[in-house]
């Protein structure tokens, strides 16, 4: 299989996009299956593999590769997966303070507390979402960006923009239906 593999690179570095595609066939399951468990979220997942191929690709990636084409797609998702659970960490931090900050000044004011608490569920809820389902949703609904600008700015389908909105809203319309 590696001896395959090699043929495979050899066939890539000399620009064949049927070998990408052989590669990609043969590995995307496989890489999409280990994002999911380090992420547990299957969308963003195959978004995590589908983007690496795509970065791959478009910029030569392939031509450093000097292990075994299966190690290194490995590590790269690994990477790319840690990542995005660092980030994740970060904005939770971030939102975290945020939401204690919205709380202590709401309690000065009596006045603007359930407007607070309302925003500080939402904040807490939006926080929770995967990093694309929040990045589709700022861009679209709070930036006024069309379908199509969000697509190219975060390097997706118009058709995965989409999904990440419906997903997005129908999460956080679950969660937030009791609290009003």
């Amino acid at each position: 299989m590696e001896n395959e593999d090699q043929i495979l690179l050899d066939q890539l570095k000399r620009g064949d996009y049927s070998a990408y595609e052989l590669i990609f066939k043969k590995y995307y399951k496989a890489l999409s299956v280990k994002a999911y468990f380090m992420l547990e979220d299957d969308m963003e997942a195959e978004d995590l593999v589908q983007n690496l191929f795509i970065s791959v690709w478009q910029n030569n990636l392939f031509l450093s590769i000097n292990t075994s084409v299966k190690g290194y797609l490995l590590r790269s998702v690994h990477n790319r997966c840690l990542t995005v659970l660092r980030d994740k960490k970060i904005a939770e931090r971030k939102l975290h303070k945020y939401t204690e900050e919205q709380n202590w000044r709401g309690e000065e004011d009596h006045e603007t507390v359930p407007q607070n608490d309302y925003e500080g569920k939402f904040e807490l809820i939006f926080g929770q979402l995967p990093s694309r389902r929040q990045k589709a949703f700022k861009l679209v609904y709070l930036e006024d960006k069309k379908y199509k600008e969000a697509a190219e700015e975060m390097g997706l389908s118009v058709n995965s923009i989409k999904t990440h909105l419906k997903l997005a809203v129908k999460a956080l319309q679950k969660k937030l239906i009791n609290f009003k």
